[in-house]
């Protein structure tokens, strides 16, 4: 009986670890890319000048926030799924910097893309299970 109790106070640990990920990631990427949406629409109004003070601050506030649970992902997400990301956000920013508006666009949608797909896969669905 002890065993038991043991084997089902794990499991009861491990399902409430799993749980705790799964909803700290969601919400981290969800604020990100809530951030990143914002980001979006600067570039997109600032067209022509898109080096502008504004754009590069909202660039540098995304990149502080991944900079600060980067490495919470690290430990519990896989390690090229955060690297890949992070070198996205690292040449969004430089490109905001440079002033080249094709570029911004092309690396903001394809970070906004990327955490789709990855919220996508930190849930558990059928189609993810099977």
């Amino acid at each position: 009986m002890k065993k038991l109790i043991v084997i089902v106070s794990v499991f009861a640990v491990l399902l409430a670890a799993m749980i705790c990920e799964m909803v700290f990631v969601n919400d981290y990427y969800s604020k990100l890319q809530s951030d990143l949406e914002t980001v979006k629409k600067s570039i997109d109004l600032h067209e022509e000048n898109v080096d502008n003070e504004t754009t590069i601050a909202l660039c540098e506030d995304v990149a502080k926030k991944w900079e600060e649970g980067k490495n919470w992902l690290l430990l519990i997400q896989n390690h090229n799924t955060v690297r890949n990301f992070d070198d996205k956000i690292v040449s969004l920013v430089e490109v905001v910097k440079s002033g080249n508006y094709n570029d911004a666009v092309i690396f903001i949608n394809s970070a906004i893309n990327y955490i789709d797909d990855v919220l996508l896969d930190s849930m558990p669905f059928a189609t993810n299970i099977l």
